[in-house]
Order: structure tokens, then sequence, then C-alpha cells
């Protein structure tokens, strides 16, 4: 597939992802690509975390619910967090990175807050888990670990499987 192809498809797969309400989705899907992640994956990973939307997850920490993240909110936030030595962490953006040093990673790129970072920030950290653990285990560790992780591994292939069925329509 050639680079305007591919653009062609993920333009093609974000009308559709936009239909379901998903939000972020060319850049979710461009990032992706770039990785070797499906579409499918993608969409399903990013409607899991967020919806697409650039917004503070409800994590029983600081700045929960703390609505859109916008850079001062981000960077008040990030302050908060530091000063308890990163033990309280929020999930932040589409990907809703929460581990500190991934946070900080999103910010040596070009800043957590932004929406484009962010998601090539998790989809970067995906990408390595997966290489490292197999699709199953990288998608379970990309959440945490123990059961919970397990159940979001299991949440996120059945949306990919859904993904699948509304894309493949449309697969050139």
């Amino acid at each position: 597939m050639t680079k305007a192809q591919a653009a062609a498809r993920d333009l093609a797969y974000s009308v559709i992802a936009n239909r379901y309400g998903l939000r972020n989705s060319l850049r979710a899907l461009q990032e992706a690509r770039k990785l070797g992640i499906g579409p499918a994956l993608a969409l399903a990973v990013i409607e899991q975390e967020s919806g697409g939307r650039n917004v503070f997850g409800h994590d029983p920490t600081i700045f929960s619910g703390a609505g859109y993240v916008t850079k001062n909110k981000y960077l008040a936030y990030r302050a908060a967090r530091r000063r308890s030595g990163n033990r309280l962490m929020q999930g932040v953006g589409p990907m809703q990175l929460t581990w500190w040093e991934t946070q900080d990673r999103a910010d040596a790129l070009g800043g957590c807050w932004r929406s484009r970072i962010n998601i090539r920030t998790g989809f970067i950290t995906l990408a390595a888990l997966i290489h490292a653990h197999g699709e199953r285990e990288g998608i379970a560790r990309y959440n945490g670990s123990g059961p919970r992780a397990q159940e979001y591994a299991r949440s996120v292939l059945a949306k990919r499987a859904r993904w699948r069925k509304r894309l493949w329509p449309h697969h050139g």
C-alpha cells in the first residue's frame, strides 16, 4: 500500500469512526499505522480509553474527572503529581496516559496535553508492550496488571472485533 493509499484508507476509516462518536480517530489511525498497529485495534483502544476525547480520567486520585485537558490544567496536574513524589497519578488525554514516566515521555515529545502527542505516546507504549509480550498480554499490560488488566484486554479485543465488522466493507 502506498502512502497515498494508506492516507486515503485512514481518512475513510475515520469517517466511519466519527459516525460512531469516536473523536481523534484520524490521528489515532495515522499514529498507529506508523507503528504497525492495525486500524481496528487502534480504534478499539482509543474507544476503550476515552472515546478519543482529550480529558482527564476518573481514577480515585488527583484531578479525577477534571474535564478537558488544557496545557494550564495539565501543568497544574503535573506539579501536583510531582509534589506527591509521582505517587498520585491520573489518566490524561485520548490514550489516558497514567504512569508518570509515560506522561513525561509525552511531555518530551511536545506535551502530554496535546492530543496528537498523547496518542503517539500511547501507541508507542502499546506497540512496545505487544512486541515484548504478544498481543493479548501487551494490551493487558497497557492497562496494568492483574484481573482488571485481563478484563481490559478482553474488552479491547471485543471492541476490535466490532471495529473489524464496521470497517470490513470498506477494505480496498
